[in-house]
């Protein structure tokens, strides 16, 4: 059977977001508006060197691209009152705030999300399933990102949702940049539980020599499970 239907089987597909890395605000519409011809109806902006840059950048994207759903991941790097104002100034124009503050400063994260009119989510705050169950506790975010690489696999990524489905956290899975068997891997989980509300899997998309042949297939931004047994993939060294 495939890896998704053996653990739930919820679903056979999801939308991703794609990527959009630091970049002067011409050049972030221009990749912004590639994205969307491939498809992509989700973008996801890194940010967060300069909150009225990141701001710019993204209300350039919005006005290019206003039926697209925009994020933005900050990594850690705006203090409390950035965070709030960057998110005060996008209402309206962002889906998520990914990581506002720093991953080891909790209160700061919870001050940013009880404040923020944007939904905010906990990723390097939330690498594992202890760090998922302090976030819950202090209910530190509206959600949770999951990534299988620093989660630790399968195992204690299913954990980690069981947590945030357990406390009424959303969840996001997402990635690093990883070849696509890696892809599968946390498509296969994304698809399993009704939880998980967020796609982030577009880290094998630029990647050069990917020695993954993928079973699932990527259409208008949605990647979809073939009913190939295991995790669908092959591979050609």
């Amino acid at each position: 059977m495939p890896l998704y239907r053996l653990l739930g089987g919820y679903r056979n597909r999801i939308p991703t977001s794609a990527t959009v890395g630091i970049m002067p605000v011409a050049e972030t519409v221009e990749l912004a508006r590639a994205r969307a011809r491939q498809g992509f109806r989700i973008l996801k902006l890194k940010g967060g060197l300069d909150p009225e840059m990141d701001v710019r950048r993204v209300q350039a994207v919005h006005a290019a691209l206003p039926g697209v759903t925009l994020r933005l991941d900050a990594d850690g790097g705006y203090s409390i009152e950035q965070a709030l104002d960057v998110a005060r100034a996008l209402e309206g124009e962002l889906e998520m705030l990914e990581q506002p503050t720093p991953a080891a400063d909790l209160d700061g994260l919870r001050q940013v999300t009880r404040y923020s009119p944007i939904p905010v989510l906990a990723d390097q705050s939330a690498a594992g399933a202890r760090a998922v169950l302090d976030v819950a506790t202090r209910r530190a975010a509206s959600g949770v990102a999951i990534k299988l690489a620093t989660s630790g696999g399968l195992r204690s990524a299913r954990q980690v949702e069981a947590i945030a489905r357990a406390a009424r956290l959303d969840t996001m899975v997402s990635c690093v940049i990883e070849p696509a068997l890696l892809i599968a891997a946390g498509l296969c989980l994304a698809l399993s539980s009704s939880n998980v509300r967020y796609g982030d899997l577009d880290g094998h998309l630029d990647l050069i020599g990917d020695p993954t042949v993928p079973g699932f297939r990527l259409e208008e931004g949605v990647l979809i499970a073939t009913d190939v047994p295991g995790l669908g993939c092959s591979v050609e060294l």
